[in-house]
């Protein structure tokens, strides 16, 4: 029968390999938030081949940080840095830009554009919002492993 202390004593955890991977997560969190600042993304939709690691790396840095941040308000920081991610997509090619216009300076955008940019933009706006969505699922349930 085990003893009360080793329940709450496990002596094969390491710790420091904890530690090493909250270490590198938060690397990356600072790599990919330095190179969101540099490259002035703003708004715009932006191909994933333009990020220095792969998009699915950047997701699970901020999972991690995300479940293991103790403090709310960082925590929401966290959640929203990493919702930027979904303004990446693969394959999308040439930069999407999103730049908000007055009405009275807002061109129409049938007579800049074909039909098939106007198909590619609203493709690529469903699958943001998709990516959205996924990526709230996924910062949720880190946000719910934070709480217990």
């Amino acid at each position: 029968m085990p003893s009360s202390t080793s329940v709450y004593y496990q002596p094969d955890f390491d710790y420091r390999a904890d530690a090493e991977v909250l270490n590198t997560a938060h690397q990356l969190v600072d790599l990919y938030l330095c190179f969101v600042k540099d490259s002035d993304v703003g708004g715009d939709l932006v191909d994933e081949i333009e990020l220095p690691l792969e998009k699915a790396t950047f997701v699970e840095a901020f999972r991690l940080l995300i479940a293991a941040e103790l403090r709310a308000d960082v925590r929401s920081l966290l959640i929203r840095a990493g919702m930027t991610l979904a303004q990446y997509h693969r394959g999308l090619g040439s930069r999407i830009r999103m730049r908000a216009l007055t009405p009275q300076g807002r061109p129409s955008f049938s007579r800049l554009h074909g039909s098939g940019a106007r198909r590619r933009l609203e493709k690529t706006l469903v699958a943001s919002a998709e990516e959205r969505i996924r990526l709230e699922q996924v910062f949720e349930r880190a946000h719910i492993e934070a709480m217990h």
